[in-house]
């Protein structure tokens, strides 16, 4: 009976975690800006290519994207497009920015102490 419970709890805790959160309205407009901008690049290599955003669901972030069928060429350098573009939104954009490094010393990179000049 406790497993019942603990269980009713979990799911409970799951759906309102999952039902509370919804894409901002702006993922709606950068999903299509997205797509436009690899349609163009996909054209490149296929010129009949064709890709347009049917619909967005802000609750779920689910893009449907209607594009020309029967397009392999096209298809790969739209997809491989889309995907580098979505990573660097979603997820690279927001990593913490890491310090420039040091320029490298270059005498010591030699595997030699640096040379010092003496008067």
């Amino acid at each position: 009976m406790s497993y019942r419970i603990l269980g009713t709890i979990a799911l409970g805790c799951a759906a309102v975690a999952c039902c509370g959160f919804a894409w901002p309205p702006e993922y709606a407009e950068q999903s299509r800006a997205d797509v436009s901008a690899c349609e163009r690049y996909a054209r490149e290599t296929s010129p009949g290519f064709e890709a347009h955003v049917r619909s967005v669901d802000l609750a779920t972030g689910q893009v449907d994207i209607e594009r020309t069928p029967n397009d392999t060429r096209g298809e790969v350098a739209f997809s491989k497009c889309l995907l580098s573009f979505r990573q660097w939104r979603l997820i690279e954009r927001n990593l913490p920015k890491l310090p420039a490094p040091a320029p490298p010393d270059l005498a010591t990179m030699a595997g030699r102490p640096a040379d010092t000049a003496v008067r």
